[in-house]
């Protein structure tokens, strides 16, 4: 996997922002006494344009990469724990692939 000069410092601009929104985020849709966390729409974006420059650098498993990336950082899931692979694949499935290919069909 390379990524440019010009990558690598979007990368490290993106880690910032999902540090900045990791964590347990509550939609408004959802009560204070709620316990159905997620994660921040900004956060969702950061990663999935994260998983597209890793893809992009010809990365033979993003989703492993990801994972990497966010344990490196200790940027954690929604719920506080380890980004593990297997997390990272449940993120991506149902939050990061469908703000991928709305992001794909716009170009």
């Amino acid at each position: 996997m390379k990524i440019s000069k010009s990558q690598k410092s979007r990368v490290h601009e993106l880690i910032s922002h999902c540090k900045k929104y990791q964590g347990e985020y509550l939609p408004n849709t959802h009560g204070s006494g709620s316990w159905a966390t997620t994660y921040s729409r900004e956060f969702i974006h950061s990663a999935a344009e994260l998983f597209m420059i890793l893809e992009k650098s010809n990365s033979p498993w993003p989703i492993d990469d990801l994972s990497k990336l966010f344990m490196e950082n200790k940027i954690p899931s929604c719920r506080g724990a380890k980004m593990t692979t297997e997390r990272v694949e449940y993120l991506y499935k149902s939050h990061l692939r469908s703000v991928i290919a709305n992001e794909q069909k716009s170009y």
